[in-house]
């Protein structure tokens, strides 16, 4: 049983380390195809020879996509990729050591290479790619003599305005596009957080955040809700005769019926061990004894698969949030009228 559940998790986190390799390789293709015009008007301007021309086609064109092509199918795929983007850092700064500090693509290429190094992995990314990048700058600003070339044309500015402008939307794009899964994630996260995993109910923290929130209603409204308490009668008899995977089962079928006998507005929830509550709303005195009812005898209708002959019933406490003050008194009062079934003998319920 273990097996599989590793096998799904390692299946999970290299779909997850894909989309990561894939992701960063769109951006890098971007910046690379976009600095490619760039660097190459400055190249143009400072009449270099073909052979730098030719090294910087296979940066902007070859180096990303082998780069994407290594990572994809690694096992760590995610680390072999931020690898990558500290030898982007290192190649931007060969670039401006051989563009000579030429200003205006300069700065908008370090602008970019900084800001997408944090995005991709804050300062973990950043500091060695800051390291690598003034690194082998300062090798190959050393092969030029140190010359600051300060001079710009026409062509340079608008082989830049590009790079400053796609590559920097397209970034604004994707982060907006991370931001909202991760709040959907982040949504779908707390959702399971407030829900018991075995009853598909919500569990005892939503329970008491609805009870709350309907109570406020009520006292606004004027509407009615009503809380109904469920305790198993002898549900530790279960336990301990069929053992615990029995008294789940019962659990899960008894969650089943209330979600089936209730209206889409009320909310079933688990707030203890084998203690199970309903909020409902816009129901009248009689109809909540008549739903109360129904539970109790679907619930003595529930079998055990160990055991055919199998069954038990339910005590139920009632009370209308119309007659109390505050959420923790209408809480109480519907404990004290499950109580009061339980000193008369179990197996009924009781209205306050």
């Amino acid at each position: 049983m273990i097996m599989p559940y590793i096998k799904t998790e390692e299946t999970i986190l290299f779909t997850r380390s894909k989309r990561y390799v894939f992701r960063i390789f769109v951006m890098r293709q971007i910046g690379t195809i976009l600095c490619f015009f760039s660097i190459f008007s400055v190249l143009y301007y400072l009449n270099y020879h073909e052979i730098i021309y030719v090294l910087l086609a296979l940066n902007a064109f070859v180096w990303p996509i082998a780069a994407y092509l290594y990572a994809k199918n690694k096992k760590d795929g995610v680390r072999t990729t931020n690898i990558s983007l500290i030898v982007d850092a290192a190649l931007g700064g060969m670039w401006v050591a051989i563009m000579k500090i030429s200003p205006l693509p300069s700065l908008i290429m370090v602008a970019i290479l900084v800001s997408d190094r944090f995005a991709a992995g804050g300062w973990q990314i950043l500091r060695p790619s800051l390291i690598a990048m003034l690194g082998i700058f300062l090798i190959f600003w050393s092969f030029t003599g140190f010359q600051v070339n300060l001079s710009f044309n026409e062509m340079m500015v608008w082989s830049s305005l590009p790079l400053a402008t796609i590559y920097l939307i397209s970034l604004s794009i994707l982060t907006r596009k991370l931001a909202v899964q991760l709040i959907q994630k982040n949504r779908e996260f707390e959702r399971i957080a407030l829900m018991d995993p075995r009853l598909h109910i919500p569990n005892r923290r939503l329970f008491e955040q609805r009870l709350s929130s309907i109570f406020m209603q009520t006292q606004r409204n004027a509407s009615s809700a009503h809380l109904i308490l469920l305790d198993v009668d002898h549900f530790k008899k279960i336990n301990d005769t069929y053992g615990h995977e029995a008294g789940d089962y019962f659990l899960a079928e008894m969650s089943s019926i209330l979600r089936e006998l209730i209206g889409p507005k009320d909310t079933p929830a688990r707030f203890g061990g084998d203690e199970l509550a309903i909020i409902v709303v816009d129901q009248s005195n009689e109809e909540i004894i008549l739903l109360a009812r129904r539970i109790k005898n679907s619930i003595q209708q529930i079998r055990l698969q160990s055991d055919p002959e199998f069954s038990t019933t339910v005590s139920i406490g009632i009370a209308s949030a119309e007659t109390v003050d505050t959420v923790s008194a209408w809480f109480a009062l519907a404990d004290k009228a499950l109580y009061q079934v339980k000193r008369n003998g179990r197996n009924g319920f009781h209205l306050y």
